[in-house]
């Protein structure tokens, strides 16, 4: 019998200037860049949406769950795949299922997504993503076979009603960065 991995994954869509764009965070240990979440505990296997919020205020600190942002209720998508070797459990072959729930911000993301660590996390263009996962970013497997799904990303709606004008945006979060203008 095969490894079961259960993961929660909250998916922060957001549209940067003319472009649908993602909220990724660095994964140090694996060195790529994902979704926030993670693996459903032992105790959370009847309710998916407790590991989304737990991970949420856990990966996204200082901003809260309640205050800042909501977790929607329902998970948005689920995919299944496997078994494939695990990087965690030694290549051990896993099955995967991955639910993923939207995240809504309570208050402007401009004023919130610079508490953020800025190293840690970038707001990514799908175009970007979607482009042989953009030069210089890898990005997770979850990442990979969410973007795969036909209209994977139509059933979750954007984390702000509005568009966000690019020049607004904390220029670190931004990916692929954009070069520092000369001055004079």
């Amino acid at each position: 019998m095969n490894r079961q991995s259960s993961i929660a994954l909250v998916v922060v869509r957001l549209r940067i200037g003319s472009q649908d764009c993602l909220l990724l965070q660095r994964h140090h240990k694996w060195g790529d860049w994902s979704l926030i979440g993670g693996h459903v505990e032992p105790d959370e296997e009847a309710d998916w949406h407790r590991t989304a919020v737990r991970e949420a205020d856990e990966e996204l600190a200082p901003l809260r769950e309640g205050t800042d942002f909501v977790v929607d209720r329902q998970p948005r998508l689920g995919i299944t795949w496997g078994p494939a070797p695990s990087r965690s459990a030694q290549g051990i072959p896993t099955e995967y299922t991955v639910q993923f729930f939207g995240l809504r911000f309570l208050a402007d993301p401009i004023a919130l997504l610079p508490r953020l660590p800025r190293l840690e996390f970038a707001v990514v263009p799908l175009e970007t993503l979607a482009s042989a996962h953009g030069p210089g970013l890898p990005v997770a497997e979850p990442v990979q076979r969410l973007l795969a799904v036909p209209s994977g990303l139509a059933g979750l709606a954007l984390s702000w009603p509005t568009e966000i004008a690019s020049e607004h945006l904390h220029v670190s979060l931004v990916w692929p960065p954009t070069p520092m203008r000369a001055s004079g």
